[in-house]
């Protein structure tokens, strides 16, 4: 097809866009900052010649070739982490076929294995999507190699501790529950999946060196054929050699030692990406500041949003068992939806990382606007899915009828949920490219444990007596809440600050 013919099919709301995406108009002067200068500097980047650069690291003024890049990054990144999720299913489920106590003490044992541990290690790996993408966007290939290096040691570091707590959680557990022999079986099913933390962490780095690189295809093979890997094991071990919720555990902890073993193996014969690998270096000891400050603010966002959920969740069981049953199931839902919007979010601190760091900061902030309104597609999106299957998805989990007529009558406020929270995954996305985790860190915290869940837990348990419309309520109005202030932080900041500290950070 010729290229005017090919303009011809696009839509006239396209056109428009494209027009006025390359325009300097008045939609333009209010969201840049930059002037003639500036333009010209962006022809001529700081910290790297165009012709040097891939596709996928220049800028552009082609809306749909931007759409089609952060496409092909964000569809496999969806895959991806949707099987990470199928892990802590997989193990659920084996326990649940093993008796009801096994399934209680697995539940407890994943939910205390997130939260002490796991949302540490993933909100460490997002100074990566940082780190790496704008080393390697400004040129600096070998600096990608180091940066993981650098992560995979403090990763070690604070196995120790996570390893600890996880050794000593019979003790802790059982002042929480009131059945002690759950929290005996949780412990021992958190002692098992110890061996399976290595695997993990050094997956989430690992992963990240080849997602800077724009391969976004490897680390979800390697998951397509460990998932089922996974399945075959826990069910080899609890139920062929009798180990019982242990063996489920050790199924899931081999499975994730063997992610990283055959990402290095992919790593190996993928020659191109050894131009970003340094070898082993005494630098990798050096230079960790911007990493340690990156990952601890990484980590806060994690924790605060995942204990949340936790908290509210457990806040349910106050008004009946009922209760806790549905909103269990929809909280569930959320999640897997919610992998969809964070998954575009991952693809565009990349994209953003490589612009910064080469820097094309006018690219960068226009290409932002596309974002935008991609995430709140996408968040309308899932809201019709879920929607649209309100009355299924109750029975897809529970056959009791109360529990069933909870989730469908709560599910629009379900709804509203995944709209607003799709737009706070794509403005932390943004904000990691940006390496302005630290900002995300203080929003979140502050809203959601100041504002968000005090106020969900009132309107479910208070006069009001929403029940878990109430619950959902309280969490839209706090996502709303960041996303208004992080919109307006990202539109008031300096974002040529950003490419300094990458050219000082790089050199």
């Amino acid at each position: 097809m010729s290229q005017s013919n090919y303009t011809l099919c696009k839509p006239h709301s396209v056109r428009y866009l494209e027009q006025h995406f390359s325009k300097q108009n008045i939609y333009d002067q209010l969201i840049m900052t930059s002037h003639d200068e500036e333009a010209r500097n962006e022809a001529a980047p700081l910290l790297q010649n165009n012709e040097e650069r891939s596709v996928s690291e220049r800028p552009t003024n082609d809306w749909w070739a931007e759409l089609s890049l952060i496409t092909r990054y964000t569809v496999p990144l969806v895959a991806t982490y949707l099987l990470q999720y199928s892990f802590s299913v997989i193990t659920t489920t084996a326990a649940g076929h093993l008796s009801p106590d096994d399934l209680a003490a697995a539940a407890i044992g994943v939910t205390t294995m997130n939260i002490a541990g796991l949302a540490l290690y993933e909100g460490m790996a997002t100074a990566l999507d940082t780190l790496c993408a704008q080393a390697y966007g400004a040129g600096n290939k070998t600096g990608v190699g180091l940066h993981v290096q650098r992560m995979l040691l403090l990763m070690t570091v604070f196995t120790i501790p996570v390893a600890a707590v996880w050794i000593c959680s019979p003790a802790f557990l059982s002042l929480i529950l009131k059945q002690e022999h759950l929290a005996v079986k949780a412990g021992s099913f958190l002692r098992v999946s110890i061996l399976g933390i290595p695997g993990y962490a050094s997956f989430e780095a690992l992963k990240r060196f080849l997602q800077a690189q724009g391969d976004f295809n490897t680390g979800m093979a390697v998951l397509v054929i460990c998932a089922p890997i996974n399945a075959l094991l826990s069910w080899l071990f609890a139920f062929k050699l009798n180990l019982g919720l242990e063996g489920a555990a050790l199924g899931a902890a081999v499975a994730n030692t063997l992610r990283p073993t055959l990402l290095l193996i992919c790593i190996f014969f993928k020659k191109s990406t050894h131009e970003c690998w340094p070898g082993f270096t005494r630098r990798a000891m050096q230079g960790w500041g911007p990493m340690v400050r990156l990952s601890a603010a990484g980590s806060a966002v994690t924790l605060a949003e995942w204990a949340a959920f936790e908290i509210i969740t457990v806040s349910t069981s106050y008004m009946s068992t009922i209760h806790l049953a549905a909103q269990t199931i929809l909280t569930t839902t959320s999640i897997v939806m919610w992998h969809i919007p964070f998954s575009l979010g991952v693809a565009v601190s990349t994209r953003i990382g490589h612009l910064i760091g080469g820097g094309h900061v006018t690219a960068a902030r226009r290409i932002t606007i596309l974002y935008g309104i991609m995430f709140v597609v996408l968040g309308f999106f899932d809201g019709a899915v879920l929607f649209s299957l309100r009355n299924y998805i109750g029975p897809f989990y529970a056959s009791d009828e109360e529990v069933r007529k909870i989730v469908t009558n709560t599910m629009l406020a379900v709804v509203g949920f995944q709209v607003v929270d799709s737009i706070v995954c794509g403005c932390n996305g943004v904000l990691r490219g940006l390496a302005k985790q630290s900002v995300s860190a203080w929003v979140v915290f502050f809203v959601n444990y100041f504002a968000a869940v005090p106020i969900a837990v009132w309107l479910e348990l208070g006069p009001w007596n929403l029940g878990l419309n109430g619950v959902w309520s309280g969490m839209i109005g706090g996502s709303g809440v960041i996303a208004i202030i992080e919109v307006i932080y990202m539109i008031r900041v300096d974002w040529r600050s950003s490419v300094e500290i990458v050219k000082s950070r790089e050199d």
